[in-house]
């Protein structure tokens, strides 16, 4: 009976010693995990992945732990209020994520709230680094004041650490393996839903015989759009929108291309090698390329990029369409070091008292002035993937020859995430 009673009191005693070092534990109240990595991609990339929920399962450490899980979305796709509930099993648990902060292109900040659990912060830091873009997932708890749970909090880190590390090496694989490398943060991607109408082709080629010439694809694009204009006119046509232009051949010393202009109908006789088409529509990545237009293609492969990541899926071998824009004034950068602020600020408090027949001259001299000129190009890309043709179908003598620069009708989109 003695040593029983010996027995439960040191039982007591050592439960009571835990108690003491687990209220005592120094920053006890407070649990916190961090890993990082490095990263060779645009921060962009990096941001727009993190930003969302829904690439989250194609690198997160517990998606193989539970593939029967389900997930909920709700609010909107990407940044501030984003929100995914999910439900699995026991190693894998029940409860929320939502983003509250997002500030582009270095910080995400979110609340995780687990069922029967503690609600805790999760952020992502993306920096720069001398090797690539450096991220750490870090996450944050309070313990309370219960010793228990300060016990345990001093373990956390040994207990999660390794599926962040895991997690992280999972995101740097996905978004290291597209071919898609552009970083697309300075221009302005949007995606449109674009009607296809009827319209004329004609195809053209530019050469050039001199090692010091460039082909000018403008030159012959123009000499195309006024065979294209002239039939319209003969044939009481009107275009209906811009012209498409595709450059279907780019060597050194030639290219080739097509010009599909949009027209109310084209249901007149052809000639002059003019074909009766139409557009290409659908669902497409949009964005205007603001420089030599023969450089275009930077902007096309900045679509290709922002479709990669945002999981969209598109034809890796289809070629750009493209709008010529009329020519605007490039934009004003201010010279380094220049602060137009202060230049203002030190501008003689007299100035509107000077003589009117200086600022005549002033107001001649910036009318004679005339601003440099820069080509604009709006760029397209065509989601969907393209139609499997079954080699091995029976071909029906009567079907209507197809049309190769109809585009095929584009596979429904996964969302933007």
């Amino acid at each position: 009976m003695r040593s029983l009673i010996e027995f439960v009191l040191a039982v007591i005693l050592t439960i009571v010693v835990l108690l003491l070092i687990g209220l005592f534990l120094p920053g006890g109240g407070h649990g916190h995990v961090e890993r990082s990595i490095i990263i060779e991609r645009p921060a962009s990339h990096i941001y727009d992945m993190l930003n969302s929920f829904k690439r989250f399962n194609e690198w997160s450490p517990w998606a193989k732990k539970d593939t029967t899980a389900s997930f909920t979305f709700s609010g909107p796709e990407r940044g501030q209020g984003a929100r995914m509930e999910w439900s699995g099993n026991e190693k894998v648990g029940s409860g929320s994520f939502e983003i509250i902060e997002s500030t582009p292109t270095n910080y995400i900040k979110m609340t995780q709230i687990v069922k029967e659990g503690r609600t805790g912060t999760v952020s992502y830091k993306i920096e720069p680094s001398d090797l690539g873009v450096k991220v750490v997932w870090a996450y944050d708890v309070e313990l309370g004041a219960n010793p228990i749970e300060r016990i345990k909090g001093r373990y956390l880190d040994s207990s999660v650490g390794a599926d962040f590390q895991y997690g992280l090496m999972r995101l740097k694989a996905l978004i290291e393996s597209s071919a898609y490398a552009r970083d697309y943060s300075d221009i302005e991607i949007s995606q449109q839903e674009v009607l296809a109408q009827p319209a004329l082709k004609l195809s053209g080629l530019v050469e050039v015989y001199s090692a010091t010439e460039f082909p000018d694809l403008d030159a012959g694009v123009a000499d195309t759009m006024k065979t294209l204009e002239a039939f319209m006119q003969r044939n009481n046509l009107t275009a209906t929108g811009a012209a498409q232009v595709q450059v279907t051949l780019k060597e050194r010393y030639r290219l080739a291309y097509d010009v599909t202009l949009p027209v109310d109908r084209n249901d007149v006789p052809m000639r002059d090698e003019i074909q009766a088409v139409t557009t290409t529509g659908g669902s497409m990545l949009v964005a205007e390329h603001v420089g030599e237009r023969r450089r275009s293609n930077q902007t096309f492969e900045k679509l290709q990029a922002y479709a990669t990541i945002y999981g969209l899926a598109f034809d890796p071998q289809a070629k750009p369409i493209e709008e010529f824009l009329p020519d605007r004034p490039a934009p004003v950068v201010p010279e380094e070091g220049t602060d137009q602020a202060a230049a203002d600020a030190a501008a003689p408090a007299d100035a509107a008292a000077a003589p009117a027949d200086a600022a005549a001259t002033d107001g001649a001299a910036a009318e004679e002035a005339e601003p440099e000129m820069v080509q604009v190009t709006r760029v397209y890309l065509p989601l969907g993937l393209p139609a499997v043709v079954d080699p091995n179908a029976p071909v029906d003598p009567d079907a209507a020859p197809v049309d190769p620069s109809a585009a095929p009708a584009p596979a429904e989109a996964t969302p933007a995430g």
